[in-house]
């Protein structure tokens, strides 16, 4: 027993993915499906045969009902007819001339006209007969024999009723221009006194109870028939079923006048035949999923086992230091494919953060080495400064004083400390000193701060406003005939502080101002604007650095945005 077992999983491991799905998915849809619908059509098949004999049954019975009612139906408009007393005084009232006759059978046809548009189904009477021993009155459509109402055999079985309704089965009549059949219901004639005055005669056509036949929802190829009590056929509805024929539903109905019989016969095979078509429907969809589970099986399994190996070996060389454009993509589950391409998006990524990540190092260095090297020459400008200042003083040139006075509060800010930020109440003091030197060349224009005292203390960066003024004078208001204003404004916007610089000057175009706008980022010209822009990024991130809003002859609007940080 080991042994087999040892064998069978050795023979088990050796089986190839694929071939193991197919071992074992395809009895577990197999069987499942195959019972289902064995199970499925038992039930539908024995459910069916008790709904259709139930519907059989009602609308038989119901069909039953209708011809009950119209039958009785007949037999009240015959007993109205042979006990309307006007009626029985001219049937007993023999006609002295033909003109007597003619006139009586008039007036016994306009007192029938009364009774037979009683009901709608008294359209099927063709004809009423009234025969007297001496003279026969006819109401409707005659026939060439007077639809045999003077046979010897007709009038003794109407006698012996004793003035009951006579059904008899339906014979062919003619009129002389076409053939019909139809009942006659008979009844005998007396009077007051019960004596004997003639015979009542109605032909009903058979339409009366083959349009019920027709009118009754049966199902296709089912055969209708009304029987007599001894099981002649009275009416069919024409439609014959093989004798021979084994699988046949057979109802009757026997609650009808005159011992009369009503009987149904259903097909089977009309009744299984939707059966066998879902039974074969779902063999065939069944079939149709074992071939396809099998293809889709196979395909499962190659879509898996290849790429996952595929995946797995660019992870290795992904762990080992490959660059992701060397990494192999391939075709497979989609699953798989949208992993191995999240892996090479991931080393995209991580490539494109070294490299950002060494080159703001790089530039933090190139900007560390600028601040260095401007440090050295500020010195010795500085010493040569307070040289000049001196002799001014010397001299008497207190405008000189002032000037120079101004560029050492200059140079002494940026000697000062290491480019940290510094509280913005300082940066705005330094501006004046730097627009006190300005108004030596540009005389005509006004500086203008409106700063909220809650924000003096705020931080900002060093020299972060001067580039702006110098190009504001610059561009915008050397150019300009008008006295000028420079604008330094200040508000606190949630989280940004944002500084305004605005002038009046003569303003830019608006494929100027997007020419500027590109060059904060790619710069040919306004190095000054890119390097502000750019400063401010680099220390608090790219939502952050400037806005710029112009409009020709009215002025220059840049504004910049930076977090707010309180001292």
């Amino acid at each position: 027993m080991s042994k087999n077992r040892f064998w069978f999983s050795v023979m088990w491991r050796k089986i190839r993915l694929p071939y193991k799905l197919i071992l074992v998915y395809t009895p577990l849809i197999l069987l499942p499906a195959l019972t289902g619908i064995y199970y499925l059509t038992d039930s539908y098949t024995t459910s069916s045969k008790a709904r259709t004999a139930e519907y059989a049954t009602d609308l038989l019975s119901l069909m039953g009902q209708k011809i009950d009612d119209r039958m009785r139906s007949y037999e009240q408009l015959s007993k109205q007819i042979m006990t309307d007393g006007d009626l029985l005084k001219l049937v007993s009232t023999e006609p002295e001339t033909t003109y007597d006759q003619f006139r009586m059978e008039n007036i016994i046809n306009e007192k029938l006209n009364v009774l037979w548009l009683g009901a709608d189904q008294n359209t099927y009477i063709r004809s009423i007969k009234i025969e007297t021993p001496k003279i026969m009155y006819t109401y409707g459509k005659n026939s060439t024999n007077n639809y045999d109402i003077l046979n010897s055999d007709y009038r003794q079985s109407v006698k012996e009723m004793a003035g009951g309704a006579k059904w008899f089965p339906p014979e062919a009549f003619s009129d002389g221009y076409s053939n019909f059949q139809a009942f006659r219901l008979g009844r005998t004639i007396r009077d007051e006194k019960l004596n004997e005055l003639g015979t009542l005669t109605l032909v009903i056509r058979v339409e009366s109870i083959s349009d019920i036949f027709r009118q009754t929802k049966f199902q296709e190829n089912t055969a209708l028939k009304l029987l007599s009590a001894d099981g002649k056929v009275l009416v069919e509805n024409e439609i014959t079923i093989d004798p021979e024929e084994k699988q046949i539903l057979s109802y009757s109905e026997d609650r009808i006048q005159n011992g009369w019989m009503l009987k149904v016969q259903l097909p089977l095979q009309q009744l299984y035949e939707p059966i066998y078509h879902t039974v074969r429907q779902a063999l065939f969809i069944v079939l149709a999923c074992i071939l396809l589970g099998l293809v889709v099986t196979h395909l499962l399994a190659m879509d898996l086992v290849i790429p996952i190996r595929r995946l797995m070996l660019n992870m290795k060389q992904g762990i080992k230091g490959v660059r992701p454009g060397k990494l192999k993509h391939f075709s497979g589950a989609i699953e798989v494919v949208e992993m191995n391409d999240t892996f090479i998006s991931i080393m995209y990524e991580i490539e494109q953060l070294i490299d950002e990540v060494a080159k703001q190092e790089k530039k933090k260095k190139d900007a560390e080495i600028r601040v260095l090297q401007n440090q050295l020459s500020p010195h010795f400008l500085y010493n040569t400064l307070n040289s000049i200042r001196w002799m001014a003083m010397i001299q008497k040139q207190d405008n000189i004083k002032e000037m120079v006075d101004s560029l050492n509060t200059l140079l002494t800010y940026a000697l000062r400390g290491s480019g940290d930020p510094v509280p913005l109440a300082d940066e705005i003091a330094i501006l004046h000193s730097y627009v006190t030197i300005q108004k030596v060349r540009y005389q005509h224009f006004e500086f203008v701060t409106d700063i909220p005292q809650t924000l003096e203390q705020v931080t900002v960066l060093k020299f972060l406003l001067q580039p702006l003024i110098e190009n504001a004078l610059i561009h915008g208001l050397a150019p300009s005939d008008h006295t000028g204003e420079i604008k330094v404004a200040v508000q606190e916007e949630g989280e940004y502080l944002r500084v305004t610089v605005s002038d009046n000057g003569i303003g830019m175009t608006t494929e100027k101002t997007a020419e500027i706008i590109s060059e904060l980022y790619n710069p040919s010209q306004h190095f000054g604007l890119h390097s502000v822009n750019e400063r401010i990024q680099l220390h608090y991130g790219q939502q952050y650095g400037l806005t710029i809003q112009s409009e020709p002859g009215v002025g220059t609007q840049i504004t910049v945005s930076v977090p707010l940080i309180k001292a």
